[in-house]
């Protein structure tokens, strides 16, 4: 698996060298939580988007352009009675 030594976050390119060298020793498609289902191919999955992203959250978006909000609350939103 790919290390994360070049993270913009020293501790979490740390914590993430850690977790992909549990992750490695685990036969393909364990299971580690039984209970939420959660799986090494989970855990693979995630460790690559977060390799692939790495560096995105030092790059500051333009000065001159704010923010765009969210296309939709990240929490479902449920009405009041």
């Amino acid at each position: 698996m790919a290390a994360f030594d070049d993270s913009f976050d020293p501790d979490l390119g740390a914590a993430c060298n850690r977790l992909a060298a549990w992750v490695e020793t685990l036969p393909e498609g364990a299971s580690i939580d039984p209970a939420s289902g959660l799986t090494e191919n989970d855990l693979a999955l995630i460790l690559r988007h977060l390799y692939a992203t790495r560096h995105m959250a030092q790059e500051a978006p333009p000065a001159d352009h704010p923010p765009t909000p969210a296309a939709r609350a990240s929490v479902p939103v449920t009405a009041k009675s």
